[in-house]
């Protein structure tokens, strides 16, 4: 296993992974942020280099403190050789299998290998697949004046504030807890985020954030808002700041959410696979 940290191995492996879409979103989105500042401090793993089969973006194992905080304790997977793969995972220097820890990936096929890996520390894991959007083509700036120009005369677009990380936890299908609202206010803090707003009224009423492998994710309107595209106005705003950032455009979406996929795909987005998460609790 190597450590990649020379600023040109990382440039070079940013444009091989960008080769292998839409597998290897959530590596290249965090691989974007760690040669942008690396605020989350990921380090970059591969079997071997130049010519690697598997690449993982995770926190230093000294960032990872907390045995319970599978929001920080996240691991970003892309690989073409399964067995390649399970030997990084076996690598104590790697994973810490005695924390809860979360591992995020678009290649649905790897859970085997999680599993074959687990069975050997013991423990649970949890599998969450839902669908996976990427918007290919670039968004001019036409298409985000016609598409932010609806319904939004009276409206206020602005980030969120840190201290508004309470009412996004509160509707996240992956949070509900501190933990997960302590990774919101870091987010909120620190990546690109966009929330609509009334005037006169503190609360807002639509948001979408974007995270440290640069997905955009929880995204929320308020049910009486939610024939007025206010969603497609946050998400297209969103992704114009994330596009000129020189980040991918990609979200995940439940299979069962058929208005949310509408709503996607008018804003350009198309289904290209799958988006897992795999979640482990030791025994």
């Amino acid at each position: 296993m190597i450590v990649l940290t020379c600023s040109s191995k990382l440039a070079s492996l940013r444009h091989l992974l960008s080769n292998n879409f839409p597998e290897s979103l959530k590596v290249y989105g965090a691989l974007h942020y760690v040669i942008n500042k690396n605020p989350f401090r990921l380090q970059v793993l591969v079997d071997q280099w130049p010519d690697f089969t598997s690449v993982i973006c995770c926190p230093l194992l000294e960032e990872m403190k907390d045995l319970l905080d599978p929001y920080t304790n996240t691991y970003f997977v892309f690989s073409k050789d399964p067995q390649g793969l399970r030997y990084m995972l076996q690598d104590p220097q790697t994973v810490n299998w005695s924390q809860k820890f979360q591992i995020q990936g678009c290649q649905e096929a790897l859970g085997e290998t999680f599993h074959s890996v687990l069975s050997k520390h013991g423990g649970h894991m949890m599998t969450v697949s839902n669908v996976l959007y990427m918007r290919e083509r670039k968004i001019s700036d036409d298409e985000v004046e016609a598409l932010c120009n609806t319904s939004t005369s009276d409206l206020q677009f602005s980030p969120l504030n840190p201290d508004e990380a309470p009412l996004v936890n509160a509707q996240w299908l992956f949070g509900g807890n501190e933990l997960s609202e302590n990774y919101i206010r870091r987010c909120i803090q620190t990546f690109p985020n966009l929330c609509a707003r009334k005037p006169g009224v503190s609360q807002p009423i639509a948001w979408s954030l974007s995270e440290q492998s640069a997905e955009i994710r929880m995204g929320y309107t308020e049910s009486s808002y939610r024939s007025q595209r206010l969603f497609g106005n946050t998400v297209t705003r969103l992704m114009a700041i994330q596009q000129s950032r020189g980040a991918p455009l990609y979200c995940h979406i439940p299979p069962d959410n058929r208005k949310s996929q509408s709503a996607c795909m008018a804003v350009g987005f198309i289904p290209v696979g799958r988006w897992q998460q795999w979640s482990f609790k030791p025994s």
